[in-house]
This record gives structure tokens, sequence and C-alpha cells, in this order.
């Protein structure tokens, strides 16, 4: 990508701020969905998208578990509006986009009208099917201007993941949705990994539409960026596998843990696959030592390359591994402080904050490592410097 392309990218530094605040809010909402699983307060309204048919349900304030299950619907749609105004802000140039995105927005209100009609029917299973079936296939609509936008418009990158993330967050909000109407532990669990996914793309907009772009990728030999990138490929799809067994037992078992043995499980290595939530909890637990061997292979294998001036901290691949494994020491401790506590609220929560912010930095890792230079290649200037 040339020097002109890149600033091309950036919006500035009000743009920027915006994306990073709207990261933190994400951050927010992810612990209270970590917070409302923990004290099982997810299904305290049997009602979608309102509560007991309330904007605002009488008394939510004055107990917790109802407190925290609106208020976290609560941040999701100030999660939605803010990404629809980071779509609006990345887009809007002229009336005519401005008429596109209010088709768009009207168009993804039909939709989830009609899964919001769906989950409401009770009575009339052929009626049910028949209007997820409708919402399904309304859903491609959306979608297929998305892929059409990305191939066939003059959309810069910002554009493209601004408008991604806008699909995401109203897919994020449908599956939050079906979760309660259909009383569905698998989608809790799709709802809470894809959410993960989606503060991926929310991270990659902060890193896009920033004057680091062009610049802030490792920089190193040949072998070293080819190591990198296979390494940060890895290291995300462990992460992902992690996080995927640890919401599918916190979904599938919330009464208790399934087995209180800090290392083994149930007293063995290699437990019996018998009861398929002592199954999660030996992969969760295998996935993360897996972890811990294949990041500490990582800083072994990757040498220093060369240091970036603008990004001093992590200016290296091994120096982001370094904080990366430093991370997963909190998080296994954290794991086995909420095995020896019993599942402690506060430490549960903390668990799955870290586990977010390691997936950040091995997304980060891994976007720095594609976007990587050989070491005879100059890193550019950011943009607005002499």
């Amino acid at each position: 990508m040339s020097m002109s392309s890149s600033l091309s990218l950036s919006r500035g530094r009000p743009f920027q701020w915006y994306a990073r605040f709207v990261v933190f809010v994400a951050i927010l909402l992810v612990w209270w969905g970590a917070a409302t699983t923990t004290k099982q307060a997810g299904m305290v309204f049997a009602d979608w998208p309102l509560s007991l048919g309330s904007v605002n349900p009488p008394g939510w304030l004055d107990h917790m578990i109802p407190f925290l299950e609106h208020s976290h619907r609560l941040l999701a749609k100030l999660v939605g509006m803010l990404v629809l105004g980071l779509f609006i802000w990345a887009y809007v140039r002229s009336w005519r986009r401005a008429l596109e995105v209010a088709g768009m927005v009207l168009l993804l209100a039909v939709v989830l009208g009609v899964y919001i009609a769906a989950g409401s029917e009770r009575f009339d299973a052929g009626l049910k099917r028949r209007l997820l079936l409708t919402a399904l296939a309304l859903s491609l609509l959306p979608l297929g201007w998305l892929v059409w936008s990305w191939r066939s418009r003059s959309w810069d990158l910002v554009q493209k993941l601004t408008a991604l993330a806008l699909l995401m967050v109203t897919t994020q909000a449908i599956l939050g949705g079906l979760r309660v109407t259909e009383i569905s532990n698998a989608f809790a669990v799709v709802h809470g990994c894809f959410a993960q996914c989606f503060f991926c793309v929310l991270i990659l907009i902060v890193m896009v539409s920033g004057d680091r772009w062009e610049s802030g990728g490792f920089s190193g030999g040949a072998p070293l960026l080819r190591r990198s990138r296979l390494a940060g490929g890895g290291l995300v799809a462990i992460v992902l596998m992690q996080l995927i067994f640890g919401a599918s037992m916190r979904h599938f078992h919330r009464h208790a843990l399934p087995d209180d043995d800090l290392i083994l499980t149930q007293g063995q290595w290699i437990p019996e696959f018998d009861d398929p939530m002592i199954a999660m909890l030996f992969l969760h637990k295998f996935t993360a030592f897996a972890l811990l061997f294949f990041v500490v292979g990582m800083l072994l294998r990757l040498g220093g390359g060369k240091p970036n001036p603008l990004l001093p901290r992590l200016s290296t691949p091994r120096r982001h591994v370094a904080a990366i494994l430093g991370l997963i020491g909190v998080q296994i401790a954290l794991g086995l402080t909420v095995i020896g506590t019993h599942k402690s609220f506060w430490v549960t929560n903390v668990h799955v904050l870290n586990g977010l912010l390691i997936l950040a930095l091995a997304f980060v890792f891994a976007v720095r490592a594609i976007r990587g230079k050989t070491g005879d290649e100059p890193l550019a200037k950011p943009a607005g410097s002499v």
C-alpha cells in the first residue's frame, strides 16, 4: 500500500478517538455479558427486545439479577448506535450516500422486526418456522449489499470494515434475542463467541483508521516475517478454540464447576468423556496449557526483529509475544483461582475480560505480522510527520 493510500484511510484524530471509545464501550459490554452469565441472569426476562413488555421494567434498578440483564441490553443498544455512527462518519459524503445508509438501516430494522415477531410467537410452531425462514431470507439482502460493496465499489478499507461492523452488531443482537426467545444455550455460546470476533473487527478499525497503519507492521528478514505470520494465525486459532470451550462450559453448565481439580480433571490427566461438560472442562484446561507452550515456542523461535521507533513497547515480534505470555500467565492463575473459589463472581469476570485482552493482542500480532516489511524496506513515516 502506498503512502497516499495510507493517508486516504486516516480519518483524523477525532474519528480514531471515537473508534477507540466504541472499543471501550464494547469492552464494557463484554464484561457486562460475562457478569450476566456468571449470575445466571440471561433468562430473567422471557421477552426480547423489551423486558417484561417494557423499555424499562419496574424495579430493575432495585435487584442485581434484572439490573445485570436489562443494563446489558441497554449497553448493547448503545454499542449498536455507536457503530452506526462509526459507519455514517466513515461513509457519508453526500445526500445520496445518506439516503443509502437510511435505506440500509430501514432494511436492518425490518430484518430485526421479523426476528422479533418470530421470537414472540409461542403457540403456532408452523408460523414461527415461516417467520424465521422469512427473516433468514431477508438477512441475505444486507449481506449481499456488503459483499457487492466490498467487491465492486471504490470503498476504502475503513468504509468496508465499518459496514461489516454494522452488520455484525445487528447479527449479534439477533443472536442475543434468539438465545432468549428460543431458550437456547447453543445460541448463547454463539452469541458469546461472535462478540469476540466483532471486538476484533473494532480493533482493526482503530488500527486501519490511524496514521500509523502503514508503519505499524513488524520489520525484519523474510524468514522472521514468514514465521511470524504462521505463528500469528495459529495463535489466534488456539485462543478462539479456548474461548469456545470456555463459553460452552459456562453456558451449558451454569450451577457449578463440573470438577474442582486444579490441574487434573476428575483426578486424571485424561478423564473419561462420558459427561460432555467434563470433556469441555478438560479441553479448556488442555488448550490453556497448549496455548502457554505455543507462545513459549514463539518466544524462542522468533528473533528480535528490527525495532520500530513508532511503537517502542511492542516494536518486535518477540516483545509482542512476551506481553501475550505475561497475560497468559495471569489468565492461568485466574482460571485456577476460579476453580479454587468455586466461580467467584469478580474473579470469573476478570478471567473473561483478560481472555478478551489476550485475543486482542493475538489478533493485533497477526495483523502486524501480515503487514510486516523486510528489513531492507524503510519504515514509512506517520501521516503529518516531516
